[in-house]
């Protein structure tokens, strides 16, 4: 998936490999990564497990559909863990970077690099599969100049797609049921609005909560959370708060975004997780966004605009064309009821 980069370019292997876990925002294993590069720059990252023993060319098939806005610039393959082999001569997963240069010539996105290595950890030796006897030892991670203008933007880099994972498990049940009473009350004493407007109340309560996530040092209590959660469920005040996923409110709307994903109970948790997705996607970290979307769906198996944003994750739109979105969102005016029918609001579901 794209990731609007720090400024940094990268030429050696062992630099790539140490940019990938910022890249994807988590270190992998038994993983085989392809990097799109652009005049030395890396402009999409893909990313999926190596496959079992027979059925490389799922896997090639699967990371080469999203790149038909690529033609012309070139791919790097990193294949990180699946066994050890016998370096140099005898490379795990060979067939696998067969299958994907054969993928990515038809793609016309040429193969320029293929690599292996254990692991994406500091001093790390990677091997070429193509150049017998090449070979060079991955830099620190946590230390490159990439590393730094990658924290200096807000991204964090966990230690496994676990890791990530954990970040979005639910609260506790009892927590949870508190917080599904009070929503219950909410929706009693203050029902959706009839017109299309986003209400007063709604707008001005999502604002305040993202600017104050920019330095609030404790969690949100079981009334903020309802009172968060509540407002959210009207599908007008959801979409409109996606103009906090761009902008300058855009890293604390995600930080509130995540804390809402694991505070709410479902089926509002969704709303949430939905909005954490599209945050996350804007920004390049389709695992991420992935993950939200598995909550989302748990959460609310029915609901649409999870459905959307997977089919545009799934179908390699670009996180360029979201942000448009976003930006759309963000210059309309909530609080007005449209009166030309013709040019609705842009809303995703």
């Amino acid at each position: 998936m794209t990731k609007p980069l720090p400024p940094t370019r990268l030429r050696d292997p062992g630099d790539l490999i140490a940019a990938v876990p910022h890249l994807l925002g988590f270190h992998p294993s038994d993983s085989v990564v392809v990097l799109v590069v652009r005049d030395h720059d890396v402009t999409m990252t893909l990313r999926a497990d190596l496959p079992s023993s027979g059925v490389p060319r799922r896997v090639a098939e699967r990371l080469t559909a999203p790149l038909a806005g690529c033609r012309g610039d070139d791919a790097v393959v990193v294949v990180i863990g699946g066994g050890s082999g016998d370096p140099p001569e005898d490379l795990p997963h060979d067939a696998v970077v067969d299958e994907l240069d054969d993928a990515l010539h038809a793609a016309d996105v040429p193969l320029l690099l293929a690599v292996w290595t254990r692991a994406t950890a500091k001093g790390e030796r990677w091997f070429d599969y193509h150049d017998v006897g090449t070979s060079g030892t991955v830099p620190d991670p946590s230390s490159t100049a990439f590393a730094a203008a990658s924290a200096a933007e807000g991204h964090v880099t966990y230690a496994s797609r676990e890791a990530m994972g954990d970040v979005l498990t639910p609260d506790p049940p009892d927590a949870l049921s508190r917080r599904s009473t009070l929503l219950n009350r909410l929706a009693a004493d203050h029902p959706p609005p009839d017109d299309e407007t986003v209400p007063r109340r709604d707008r001005e309560l999502i604002h305040a909560e993202v600017l104050r996530a920019a330095t609030r040092k404790r969690l949100l209590t079981d009334e903020e959370v309802a009172d968060l959660a509540h407002a959210l469920s009207n599908p007008l005040t959801r979409d409109a708060s996606l103009a906090y996923c761009v902008g300058e409110h855009a890293g604390s709307a995600e930080a509130l975004w995540t804390e809402l994903t694991r505070a709410s109970p479902a089926p509002e948790r969704a709303e949430a997780a939905t909005l954490l997705a599209f945050s996350a996607y804007i920004r390049g970290n389709g695992t991420l966004a992935l993950l939200a979307l598995d909550r989302a769906e748990e959460a609310n198996p029915d609901h649409r605009l999870t459905e959307l944003l997977r089919a545009a994750l799934n179908g390699g739109l670009p996180p360029t064309q979201i942000r448009h979105l976003a930006e759309r969102v963000a210059a309309t005016d909530w609080a007005t009821p449209p009166t030309n029918l013709t040019e609705p609001r842009p809303r995703p579901t």
